[in-house]
């Protein structure tokens, strides 16, 4: 077995694909007005668009992204200029290596150096 997908239900499309493609640096792999997916490394991330009228208040899952330290920071700087907040910065508490921020559709996503 292997995890395929990990998605987000969004309620505006183009504006959630907006952001992640800038945040992610390229764009999607697969794109329609329901559902957007971007592939990381051998894992997708998708965008389905919330029509079944869900109320969204953010997200139970948070997606981890891993990073060497000097690649994370610059992909924290891109999060915040692009429109995500941060919700914890665990990169100022000695024991933790990761930060959380959450995304203009108020999903959470954590980014950290956290090797094994």
């Amino acid at each position: 077995m292997k995890l395929r997908t990990v998605y987000l239900k969004v309620n505006e499309m183009e504006t959630s694909t907006s952001f992640w493609a800038r945040l992610l640096g390229y764009e999607p792999l697969k794109r329609s007005g329901k559902w957007t997916e971007f592939m990381i490394g051998t894992n997708r991330l998708g965008l389905l668009l919330n029509d079944f009228g869900d109320e969204i208040k953010g997200s139970g899952s948070v997606p981890v992204f891993e990073f060497e330290e000097n690649a994370l920071h610059e992909f924290l700087k891109r999060a915040i200029e692009n429109g995500a907040s941060v919700v914890m910065d665990g990169l100022k508490i000695e024991s933790m290596k990761s930060i959380v921020l959450s995304s203009p559709d108020g999903h959470e996503f954590e980014l950290c150096t956290c090797r094994n």
